[in-house]
């Protein structure tokens, strides 16, 4: 578009100014053409009529109309033009076109008084005799008897005309060739001219739509080479700056992307312009779409937009706390941009705090936990010693009694200090220590030999399945017969005198199962899924009657993740409960 305005602007005019000097040019020679071709006309009437009075010298002497008559037809005839014979009174002796005897005195006409006058006259007028424009040319001859004569040529200006439309037809032919020819040459030098102008046009073009490896071909010497090289140069650069500016862009967009924090940043007008997933994730709005939305419509949180504001006010950075939405907790630091002016741009970084506020939570409830199970065994312990101390002990039978107890609450604590400790070395293990292969069957049968005399004492059956054609998984042997064993101690307590306990050992979809089910109490609904917890008793004033510590099925948790497995529950109250353990089968 703008090299084709480009061309017209430079062809046009140039083929307008050549077409007009053309046509002024052409009008002017036929100007000249004219007046030449009439001032050559009365030459050639003027000899010619010097010619005719010669020749008609004899004729007009004998004063006879009828000699002259025939002798000014024929010379009419030789000489292609009218021939009128005046005398000088004016009577006409003789014309070429017309009858004299019909004629009027022609002693007033013009070209004959300017004869009478000059010896030569010569006019353009209309003929009322043969009624037509003529160019009249009138000589004055003195015949050989000394008499005055007019001998008067004329010529009929439509003839005359005819042959200027011939001479106009053959000038216009030639202005009309050179008028082509000036338009070829002025298209040719346009074209020519326009050529470089739509080559850099076209890679201006080009550039603008981010085409960065396309150059152009060294120009002409001059102005346009210089242009040339200068854009060229421009390219070079503006291809190394974008370059630049694409690695730096997605290596902050690798950075950003990969943060484990939020990052949410505003241009001056307060739409995003850098935005990644996990802040979508945080603030609980879809990544698609968000950039270029306004911060207020993309995070409706009235603490979020007010710091925001205040953070712009001020151009402080500060830090806040929020929870959007589903009881998480966020800590937001807020800065604008440097140097932005009075109205900045805003980097809002979105860390998720909520692992570090439950962790703190169970540190809490861990410690309250803690020191409630701790508070009750060392309370008996020291009242039933402080009995002891105040004479309790000199009684065989009570002291014997209060001894027992003692013993009873201390090996209470043992076992949850064990517990503790156990669970603390679980926790801090990323993975198991030299792993070896296990055979689960035979770790289920010896934690089952092991609590055989638990269950009789209960009466209890605890029967064993193991099938034979189970895998070798992968782990530590005593981690997971104690898990084991902790299922099947649990069986074994909260089931009443003379029921049963069912041990087996599957596998199932690539995973080897070990299932512990009981006929006993059962577990109600709303507490199966917090069974898993540290120190959480469905019944705590009957497990710590049993000696329980609340830790055994937190510690079964934490074998089988450590293990890659998984730990689930199923329990009908007053029916019995039916625990899976499952753990991964390696591949060979």
């Amino acid at each position: 578009m703008l090299t084709s305005r480009f061309f017209r602007r430079l062809f046009v005019p140039y083929l307008l100014l050549i077409c007009a000097a053309t046509g002024a040019v052409g009008a002017f020679a036929a100007v000249r053409m004219r007046g030449s071709y009439l001032q050559n006309t009365r030459l050639a009437l003027s000899n010619e009529s010097t010619l005719v009075g010669s020749l008609l010298d004899r004729d007009l002497i004998s004063g006879r109309i009828d000699a002259v008559e025939p002798r000014v037809q024929q010379l009419a005839g030789e000489l292609n033009c009218r021939i009128t014979v005046i005398s000088e009174d004016g009577t006409v002796l003789g014309d070429s076109e017309a009858d004299p005897k019909t004629m009027e005195n022609h002693g007033h006409r013009p070209e004959v008084l300017r004869a009478a006058v000059a010896g030569q006259g010569d006019i353009t007028r209309h003929s009322a005799t043969v009624r037509a424009d003529l160019l009249y040319l009138a000589r004055k001859v003195i015949a050989s008897d000394g008499k005055t004569y007019f001998v008067r040529l004329s010529v009929h200006l439509a003839d005359l005309d005819r042959q200027l439309w011939l001479l106009y037809g053959a000038l216009a032919g030639v202005s009309l060739l050179a008028m082509l020819t000036a338009a070829a040459l002025s298209f040719y030098f346009a074209s020519r001219h326009t050529a470089p102008v739509r080559e850099l046009a076209g890679f201006a073009e080009a550039l603008a739509s981010g085409d960065m490896h396309r150059r152009l071909l060294p120009g002409p010497k001059g102005e346009i080479g210089v242009l040339t090289y200068s854009l060229n140069a421009m390219a070079d650069s503006l291809s190394s700056l974008l370059a630049e500016s694409q690695k730096d862009r997605a290596e902050l967009l690798a950075i950003i992307t990969s943060m484990s924090d939020g990052v949410i940043a505003t241009d001056t007008h307060q739409r995003i312009v850098l935005v990644n997933q996990k802040a979508a994730e945080l603030l609980g709005f879809q990544l698609e779409g968000a950039q270029g939305r306004p911060l207020w419509e993309l995070v409706p949180n009235e603490p979020v937009l007010r710091a925001a504001g205040e953070v712009i006010t001020t151009g402080e950075r500060c830090t806040f706390q929020v929870s959007p939405a589903a009881g998480r907790y966020l800590e937001i630091a807020a800065c604008v941009f440097p140097g932005q002016g009075p109205v900045a741009g805003l980097v809002l970084v979105a860390h998720d705090t909520t692992r570090s506020v439950r962790y703190q939570e169970l540190r809490k409830e861990f410690v309250a936990n803690v020191s409630h199970e701790l508070r009750t065994p060392l309370t008996v312990i020291k009242g039933f010693t402080e009995t002891l101390m105040d004479g309790a002990i000199t009684d065989p039978v009570v002291g014997r009694k209060f001894l027992l107890t003692i013993q009873k609450h201390v090996d209470q604590l043992t076992n949850l200090v064990n517990d503790l400790l156990e669970l603390s070395r679980l926790e801090g293990l990323p993975e198991l220590p030299r792993p070896v292969r296990v055979d689960v069957g035979m770790i289920a049968r010896r934690a089952a030999d092991l609590l055989q005399p638990a269950a009789q004492k209960k009466s209890q059956t605890v029967a064993v399945d193991v099938d034979r054609a189970i895998p070798r998984v992968l782990g530590n042997p005593d981690y997971l017969e104690r898990a084991i064993a902790n299922l099947v101690d649990n069986a074994i307590k909260y089931t009443p005198e003379g029921g049963s306990v069912a041990l087996s050992v599957g596998q199932d979809n690539g995973h080897v199962t070990v299932e512990v089910a009981d006929n006993g109490i059962g577990i109600p609904p709303d507490d199966l899924p917090r069974i898993f917890e540290r120190f959480y008793r469905v019944d705590r004033s009957r497990s710590r009657e049993m000696g329980g510590t609340g830790l055994g099925l937190s510690i079964v948790k934490h074998v089988a993740q450590v293990h890659g497995g998984s730990i689930d529950v199923t329990s009908t109250p007053g029916s019995g409960s039916r625990f899976r353990l499952k753990l991964p089968v390696p591949n060979e």
